[in-house]
């Protein structure tokens, strides 16, 4: 222990291997050497050192941890770990490009991990994930507990949705896509081409807020326009009654359940890989899209095509990874602040998955 100080606090000299050398009288390179265990010093020797150590809460690599940390800070520089999933969607990776060039410009240091549903479960952090961390992004969600155990170690985590949860305190600062709005325009593009009975179809609206927001969006341009919500049509949680949903056959038992009833005129789908699945299970039945079904999706996941076909929502994913980068210096600045929201807009995409009628269609809206 050391004296106490101004403000009346005892502290806790830091242990160091100069500090241990100076307290036995040896040469740091002997202690440094002794506390690896090398045999050109005396047994002996080792002991006494190890002992004393031990008594005094020395950890091992702390002093270089420390040095590196300082220098990074000295330069500025930030260490940031993203967390991502195993899957290969180049949405993800448009995420990760542009906080990878955000962070570039604001002398933050980035590293990758992938996190397996193995992971997840046994609540495994990645390597490297140590204290030094400054900040942990979680550009595809994690479940609750494991997001929990990164804010146990003291690093705060940004993310880019939260749970659809009212009774539960955000987990950190969030960066997410405003997916009410668009969605009530894409339903007010089918309503005014006379259609009525527009269906819903989307993985997990009730889990995520994000996915509930286009599931909001849905539900009020119907009642606002006085539209019936058709029995059957409205599908916000098919990811849930099955582990495997996209593939071919959880698609065409959807389209064989549209069947049993009255199809639909139209189908807003909650993201684009959904109207990819839907429309491939419609064509394969025999039922043309969108002469028969008109179909919508979200993300602008066919963006670089040479022939994009459906009505969408351009997302600008890299934008949405540079934001967390700002979010996070901004954090830095004021780390006492209330959590915080920040949504980006997207722009709604017409064209021609949605437009029954190319000859009376607003060609001038038509991409």
């Amino acid at each position: 222990m050391r004296a106490m100080g101004a403000r009346g606090v005892w502290e806790m000299a830091k242990v160091t291997i100069q500090s241990i050398a100076r307290d036995l009288g040896l040469s740091r390179n002997t202690v440094s050497m002794a506390l690896k265990g090398n045999e050109l010093v005396a047994q002996r020797t080792r002991d006494m050192v190890l002992r004393y150590a031990q008594r005094m809460g020395y950890v091992a690599g702390a002093e270089e941890r420390e040095r590196e940390s300082a220098q990074r800070e000295e330069a500025g520089e930030h260490r940031i770990m993203i967390l991502r999933k195993p899957d290969v969607a180049v949405y993800w990776d448009k995420v990760i490009n542009g906080i990878s060039e955000e962070a570039s410009l604001n002398h933050c240091q980035t590293q990758v991990a992938v996190v397996t549903e193995q992971d997840e479960e046994a609540l495994r952090l990645p390597r490297g994930l140590d204290e030094d961390m400054e900040a942990v992004f979680c550009v595809k969600m994690m479940n609750r507990d494991y997001v929990k155990k990164i804010r146990q170690k003291g690093i705060p985590v940004f993310l880019l949705d939260t749970y659809k949860d009212p009774g539960e305190e955000m987990p950190g600062d969030i960066v997410k896509m405003e997916s009410f709005q668009p969605v009530v325009k894409l339903v007010r593009h089918l309503l005014d081409q006379g259609m009525r009975r527009i269906g819903f179809l989307n993985e997990s609206s009730s889990q995520f807020e994000t996915m509930h927001d286009r599931l909001d969006g849905y539900l009020y341009a119907m009642r606002q326009a006085g539209a019936e919500l058709p029995a059957g049509l409205v599908m916000p949680d098919t990811e849930l009654e099955s582990s495997e949903f996209y593939n071919a056959q959880t698609f065409e038992k959807i389209v064989e359940k549209y069947r049993e009833e009255m199809l639909p005129e139209a189908v807003v789908c909650g993201n684009d890989e959904i109207a990819k699945f839907l429309t491939q299970a419609l064509r394969k039945a025999g039922i043309r899209v969108p002469e028969d079904v008109a179909v919508t999706g979200f993300d602008n996941d066919e963006e670089g095509m040479l022939d994009p076909f459906f009505t969408t929502v351009n997302v600008d994913a890299k934008w949405l990874g540079r934001r967390m980068v700002q979010c996070f210096l901004w954090r830095r600045q004021h780390p006492d602040a209330p959590y915080e929201k920040t949504e980006i807009s997207g722009q709604v995409i017409i064209r021609r998955s949605s437009v029954k009628n190319m000859y009376t269609a607003d060609r001038r809206n038509l991409q």
